[in-house]
């Protein structure tokens, strides 16, 4: 099976802890992202969602090998305004034209679309919230989903510097963990904006610098830190495809395996402690549930 390490450089992203911040309390997470610059600058990113905004303190975040005293934030609620948009000035009226349209032809019909690269499949329902984001100049909300375990919602957060931020965030806003995502060098938003989540863990979808696609796994644990559950490299895929798939109530991760011939799909399924290949099916649609997959048709 063809599986792509991350480059080291990304990986080192896990290797960050939390220093001090506001006033509160946050618990560490098993893995911690690379530092980057901060400052005091809300910001917003995906669909607009049902109910009030939380304004969240993305904690600072500090190189070190020997560990820091928890961060600490100030989590507070605004609730949204709904604006009238500003009228839109009528556009003028396009002159008559003289001259027939051409009927299409082969050389002048428009290009065809590129092919969806997200993989149309049913991915674990669930709901998402307004997130603003503070001390965390140029960063933007990717997804969120509400209430994955223990009263605490998730957050994926792009830092535009091609790393992601995992946040663990209570009812008040209040962060209680924060996790690097080291697997990807971009994070494409789902339609809808909820991130897949569901048995307590969420599935980050990314995509590597040469555009092949990577999926990972974290556990949202008792405290509040998230637990990396993607297993020494992730999921990558040696194609642009890839799916988080709704089995029976649980996650499960599909990514495509090709060798000489044509690609298939790896079904991971989570075996109680680790995700594990359940099956392979042929390219096409990827498996969306267990009876469409078999050990007998895996490459490796």
């Amino acid at each position: 099976m063809n599986r792509t390490l991350p480059s080291l450089g990304v990986v080192a992203v896990c290797a960050v802890l939390l220093a001090s911040c506001a006033s509160g309390s946050l618990a560490t997470s098993d893995s911690t992202p690379s530092g980057m610059a901060v400052t005091s600058s809300p910001t917003t990113g995906g669909p607009t969602m049902a109910g009030p905004t939380l304004v969240v303190t993305v904690p600072e975040l500090v190189l070190s090998a020997e560990g820091t005293a928890p961060a600490t934030v100030a989590p507070t609620v605004e609730p949204t305004v709904a604006v009238a948009p500003a009228p839109t000035p009528a556009a003028p009226a396009a002159p008559a034209s003289t001259a027939a349209e051409p009927a299409p032809t082969a050389e002048n019909a428009p290009a065809a679309p590129e092919p969806a690269t997200q993989a149309q499949v049913p991915a674990p329902s669930g709901d998402g919230l307004n997130l603003s984001l503070a001390n965390c100049d140029g960063c933007s909300v990717v997804a969120t989903h509400r209430d994955v375990a223990g009263g605490r919602s998730a957050a994926l957060v792009s830092t535009g510097s091609g790393r992601g931020l995992l946040l663990s965030v209570g009812a008040d806003g209040q962060a209680a963990g924060v996790i690097g995502v080291p697997y990807g060098a971009a994070f494409p938003p789902p339609a809808d904006g909820v991130l897949p989540c569901a048995q307590g863990r969420c599935a980050v979808s990314g995509r590597q610098a040469d555009g092949r696609a990577i999926v990972s796994a974290f556990e949202l644990t008792g405290s509040g830190a998230w637990r990396d559950v993607s297993g020494d490299d992730a999921f990558p895929s040696t194609t642009e495809r890839s799916a988080i798939v709704d089995l029976d109530g649980d996650l499960a991760i599909a990514v495509q395996d090709q060798a000489a011939g044509a690609a298939v799909w790896m079904l991971y399924t989570w075996g109680g402690d680790k995700f594990a290949v359940l099956g392979c099916a042929p390219d096409g649609d990827p498996p969306a549930t267990a009876a469409g997959v078999s050990p007998a048709n895996c490459l490796s």
